[in-house]
């Protein structure tokens, strides 16, 4: 009988100690309803944490090794090292014919730019000369009119004056006396003027003419001074070209003292390359002199034909 009691006793704590458990993991709310705690979401948030922070520390690894591995020079295949001392043999021979082109193109463009030049002065003086006799004849013409007829002019021009003193001082037989010998001399004074005027107008529309004519041949040369400006521009190219290729040189040297044939043939190729440009723009600026050389010629025809 008391082992019977013990057993239900026992029995009893056992169910006890579970309803224990079971209110501690849950709530009983006004609705009625109960819901478990929030103890297991908390586990469930904290493992989750865990995981991300391994996955986390696992990346920050990996970028580690890889930074420290891309920062270990890389050693370089004695093929790939007598592959670039091929190439650099080869580009080496490609600029040294190519520094013989340019110092042909330079000699041309020198030898072309200076005959431009003094073909260029002697047609703008020769364009000052255009109608140079025929205006200098006429103003010849001027100067002897006015010359011949300046003691008649000087005279009527007195006689004026005089009048005009006679009259102030109520001079009047002096003042009719000189009217008489000026209205004597009106004709001949008008006729004089008259001269002197029409060739005056003739002086002026031969110059009129000439200034024309002159314009006529320098608007020939206009496209002269657009393709000077290109040239200029042209040039500021070819400078910048020179720039790198002098900084590629020296990089290029450098490599060879060092033995590194894959930097200098990388080298080596920038000053080709940058050859190739001032190659490109002297050709160009050749090109345009030649047509410089061809509107000077069409000018010095024109000045030709008009002197």
């Amino acid at each position: 009988m008391m082992n019977q009691t013990s057993g239900n006793s026992n029995y009893e704590r056992t169910a006890m100690l579970k309803q224990r458990n079971s209110q501690n993991n849950s709530h009983t709310y006004p609705d009625g309803h109960q819901y478990k705690c929030a103890s297991s979401s908390r586990e469930s948030r904290v493992h989750s944490s865990k995981i991300i922070y391994k996955q986390a520390a696992m990346i920050a690894l990996i970028i580690l090794l890889l930074t420290v591995w891309t920062a270990v020079p890389q050693t370089v295949s004695a093929d790939q090292w007598s592959s670039a001392l091929s190439g650099m043999d080869t580009l080496y021979d490609s600029v040294t014919a190519l520094e013989k082109v340019l110092e042909l193109q330079s000699d041309q463009i020198i030898a072309l730019r200076k005959q431009n030049n003094a073909s260029l002065k002697s047609v703008k003086q020769r364009i000052q000369t255009i109608d140079i006799s025929r205006i200098q004849s006429l103003q010849t013409a001027v100067q002897q009119l006015e010359s011949k007829h300046a003691p008649l002019l000087k005279q009527y021009k007195e006689l004026g004056q005089q009048i005009t003193a006679a009259r102030k001082v109520k001079h009047t037989k002096t003042a009719e006396l000189l009217t008489t010998q000026r209205n004597r001399m009106k004709a001949q004074v008008q006729t004089a003027r008259t001269e002197i005027s029409a060739k005056k107008s003739e002086l002026s529309s031969a110059r009129k003419q000439t200034a024309a004519r002159k314009q006529t041949v320098r608007n020939l040369l206009e496209p002269v001074q657009v393709l000077k400006k290109q040239i200029t521009a042209e040039n500021k190219v070819i400078s910048a070209a020179h720039k790198l290729r002098t900084s590629a040189r020296k990089g290029y040297r450098s490599a060879v003292k060092r033995g590194d044939a894959i930097t200098g043939a990388a080298q080596l190729t920038v000053v080709y390359r940058q050859m190739t440009i001032v190659q490109k723009s002297r050709q160009n600026i050749y090109d345009w002199e030649k047509q410089i050389s061809r509107y000077i010629q069409t000018a010095e025809s024109k000045v030709n034909s008009l002197t």
